[in-house]
């Protein structure tokens, strides 16, 4: 059965959303590999994914989505993962890279999700001046 147009654009909406989480959680796990409530949101948000894209019929997004809540339930540690966390953050990042959008603290460069370091080195100033 196909979903009505609307229900169609909301699923895709919070697949957008949710995949610009997804880069983000593997980005800030990236710095941090033992963010235990990183991880549990990385892994509830491409569950998420994964029953949208189904609604969706996105074969391929489901399937990285499920990739994630694969490797990283009972994770403690990205690192143990490195292989998986390498594809993942490539995978989604090129989604989000491919939208034109990426998640907050980062810039689209070369259709890739990198952190932003002018809001940083801003941050420090401002921080520094006050």
């Amino acid at each position: 059965m196909a979903l009505a147009q609307k229900h169609q654009e909301i699923f895709q909406f919070e697949c957008n959303t949710l995949s610009q989480a997804v880069l983000g959680s593997l980005l800030k796990l990236a710095t941090n590999p033992r963010d235990q409530q990183e991880l549990s949101k990385l892994v509830q948000s491409a569950d998420t994914i994964m029953g949208d894209a189904r609604f969706l019929q996105d074969k391929e997004l489901e399937q990285n989505a499920t990739n994630i809540v694969k490797s990283f339930t009972g994770t403690n540690d990205v690192r143990k993962k490195i292989e998986q966390f390498g594809i993942a953050i490539e995978q989604f990042g090129l989604l989000v890279g491919n939208s034109g959008a990426c998640p907050k603290g980062y810039m689209l460069v070369d259709g890739k999700c990198v952190l932003d370091n002018r809001s940083y080195i801003k941050s420090k100033t401002n921080h520094r001046m006050n």
